[in-house]
């Protein structure tokens, strides 16, 4: 399965950017119903360390300057799915799309029903909260969790393009200046143990299709196979592939995910 230069600071934006997106990002914000103070334009939160909320030059962070994790962040942009999967009339209603097409496949999961899940603007930002928080005091740690928030955030059909352990999420009640909509909490959650979430990861390794099928199907047996679809074909999920009868054979977990995501460069297409 399957980040932008700023021009010089005198060119544009106190923040680099150039005048004319600004401006832009301005006129949406001023067209929202309610006032919104400036500083919650644009607004990002950390994840980890000491969980920073301000603008993206102000709480990025390398990863190697992590030293602790808070949660994990699923990014889920309507855009990157096709539209049989996630259509016109849920894409364009963040709430829709949560109740019509996420929220289901979270609900499959311990874990993942137990996630926040906040309206980014237009897409969601499903994030896994962590209690206690994951302290790194090696590098195996910390490498051992960059690596399974990879895995978490892999389950399901989210943006291939979601940095990992570096995500920034958007604070509730900020303000995303591409469209001037406001960040609105839909589902509050609950933090679950770093145990938990090591478990999906190992359930995921060692059973990945059945665990990723599990997810998006909520059965084991998928009449007819939903990759041929030939009349009398039966998808059978098992632990490391699944098996049409009838119809195509060996399944892989990239053809699964191929039903879901848009090719990369069709990303703005209208498939």
């Amino acid at each position: 399965m399957s980040k932008k230069i700023l021009p010089p600071r005198s060119s544009g934006h106190k923040d680099g950017t150039p005048l004319d997106a600004v401006k832009k990002r301005k006129s949406k914000v001023a067209a929202t119903a309610d006032p919104v103070d400036e500083a919650m334009v644009d607004e990002r939160l950390q994840l980890v360390n000491d969980r920073q909320r301000g603008t993206i030059e102000e709480v990025s962070v390398a990863e190697a300057a992590i030293t602790s994790l808070h949660g994990i962040l699923l990014d889920f942009d309507p855009d990157r799915l096709l539209r049989s999967v996630a259509p016109l009339s849920l894409r364009e209603d963040p709430k829709k799309f949560w109740m019509g097409v996420i929220q289901p496949w979270l609900e499959r999961s311990p874990v993942l029903a137990k996630a926040k899940v906040v309206a980014s603007g237009r897409g969601l930002h499903v994030i896994v909260r962590m209690s206690p928080a994951v302290e790194f005091e090696t590098e195996a740690d910390h490498q051992k969790w960059a690596a399974a928030v990879k895995v978490v955030q892999k389950l399901l059909p989210t943006d291939p393009d979601c940095p990992g352990i570096t995500a920034l999420t958007r604070p509730v009640g900020s303000i995303n200046g591409k469209n001037g909509k406001k960040v609105r909490l839909f589902h509050k959650g609950e933090a679950v143990s770093p145990d938990d979430v090591l478990a999906l990861c190992k359930q995921a390794v060692t059973r990945p299709f059945a665990t990723v099928a599990g997810l998006l199907f909520g059965v084991t047996r998928i009449t007819p196979c939903p990759v041929c679809e030939k009349e009398g074909s039966r998808l059978d999920v098992l632990d490391h592939v699944g098996m049409c009868y009838g119809g195509c054979g060996k399944v892989s977990l990239g053809r699964i995910f191929d039903l879901f995501l848009k090719p990369r460069a069709a990303k703005k297409g209208v498939k």
